[in-house]
């Protein structure tokens, strides 16, 4: 599980902050669920102010409502909402790809061929379901790509996007859907991504890679559909 980029918390409040995010990703609080603060103050032994730092901090990341007076919930995305969001993702994404292949390095391929393979190896088959080494390993793809860009700085506002990407998909605790022919498709247009990258084809690169991050609700979707 990677967590997000809290370097301007610290200490208490880092560290809850982490554990909600990470409770965010993975579906564990779901779209519309309250988190009440005292609960919090009770599990992790905390004063009030860390946790309310850290569940600010998150409504800043865009993951939280806070109404004063009211309460905290997670937030409500409309399936619109969700679309644009992949939209301008996918085109992030693809920025990503195109930079790659424009400015990566042999040993850095390396990386990134390995880890296609190692997703490959274990991408969840019919009558599997996903786990956390096969999240992570996608989640290391990505961020492959972007070191092969050489962009830190913009590498760092991705990695914030990629995060909320995992929070949509697997918010509705989709970690127990099936594995099959969708994420095997997946698979495929990964490997094509990587060709497309060491051939230093930008345009393909990014053509494939907006279209395998547009993709990725619908596959959600159709494994819903199966269980």
């Amino acid at each position: 599980m990677r967590n997000l980029h809290t370097s301007a918390l610290s200490g208490k409040t880092r560290a809850i902050c982490e554990e909600i995010e990470k409770r965010l990703v993975r579906g564990f609080y779901r779209f519309g669920d309250e988190i009440l603060a005292n609960d919090l103050v009770k599990e992790f032994g905390a004063s009030r102010a860390p946790v309310m730092a850290a569940m600010n901090y998150l409504r800043a990341e865009g993951y939280l409502i806070i109404t004063p007076q009211v309460g905290c919930k997670v937030i409500s995305p409309t399936p619109s909402e969700i679309k644009d969001f992949f939209f301008v993702f996918g085109r992030v994404e693809g920025a990503f790809a195109a930079m790659a292949a424009e400015r990566h390095d042999e040993k850095g391929l390396g990386m990134l061929r390995l880890l296609q393979q190692q997703i490959q190896l274990h991408t969840p088959k019919k009558g599997e379901t996903i786990n956390e080494t096969f999240v992570d390993l996608v989640a290391d793809f990505h961020q492959q790509i972007y070191q092969l860009s050489h962009s830190r700085f913009e590498a760092e506002r991705a990695t914030k996007y990629f995060r909320m990407s995992e929070f949509f998909l697997f918010n509705s605790n989709s970690m127990n859907i099936p594995g099959g022919e969708p994420l095997e498709k997946a698979d495929k247009e990964r490997a094509a991504i990587v060709e497309a990258i060491a051939a230093g084809d930008a345009d393909t690169a990014s053509k494939l890679m907006e279209e395998h991050v547009r993709g990725k609700p619908q596959r959600a979707q159709v494994q819903h559909a199966n269980m």
